[in-house]
């Protein structure tokens, strides 16, 4: 028995094919390229903090005056001295070489690894994280190690504005690492909320550290 088809005109429409799915890997691409143009702006920053607080910190030291001898002088009794509290430019040299410099060194070597781990893990199509995680691993240590040896307080607004800006780039941190673990599991919509929320923490945090440079250039400038 033949098969009996429905007139042309009660038969349904030819149905357009299915339209691709959204380019979600595209926009991770995106989100991380966004995180390492923004990373050269740190470098930046940290150029200019560890001039100023260098230039504050060897150009205004006062040394101790020595004492003068006179040949009539009586001898008197000697008295425990009083202990003197260091000045700010004295305290901000201790800071400066005692890991201050090196700690915002450190990070700023990190960063310059970042930008070609970033590029890197785009070109290969988000395939593989593990090189990205491991800097971003090391520029988290280095942050916290950094906040570890805030600078004294002495300069105002300084140490406040510092600390914020370290506080952000570890939040940035671990944001990055969540991106990256995302997008390596697939789930992209996950990997870009994390990443873009990691690249307005890192946003902030730039803005703190700018933030601590003015601060210190008004101190310099008082």
């Amino acid at each position: 028995m033949s098969t009996i088809y429905p007139p042309e005109y009660l038969q349904s429409p030819p149905q357009p094919p299915p339209l691709p799915a959204p380019p979600k890997r595209r926009r991770v691409r995106k989100a991380l390229l966004i995180v390492g143009s923004a990373l050269a702006a740190l470098i930046a920053l940290i150029v200019v903090i560890i001039v100023a607080t260098s230039g504050k910190s060897t150009s205004t030291v006062t040394p101790t005056a020595s004492p003068t001898t006179s040949a009539t002088a009586t001898p008197t009794t000697s008295a425990t001295a009083t202990p003197t509290t260091p000045s700010v430019s004295q305290q901000i040299t201790a800071w400066y070489n005692g890991g201050g410099s090196a700690q915002l060194n450190a990070i700023s070597n990190d960063v310059g690894t970042f930008q070609p781990d970033i590029q890197a893990y785009v070109a290969s199509n988000l395939t593989d994280g593990a090189t990205l995680q491991a800097a971003d691993a090391t520029f988290q240590a280095d942050v916290q190690a950094a906040q570890a040896n805030l600078p004294p307080a002495g300069i105002p607004g300084f140490r406040g504005d510092y600390n914020a800006a370290l506080t952000y780039y570890n939040t940035m941190a671990t944001d990055l690492n969540n991106g990256v673990i995302a997008a390596d599991s697939g789930d992209y919509n996950s990997a870009v909320a994390d990443i873009e929320a990691g690249n307005t923490a890192f946003s902030k945090g730039n803005a703190k550290l700018n933030a601590a440079t003015a601060d210190i250039s008004a101190y310099n400038n008082s």
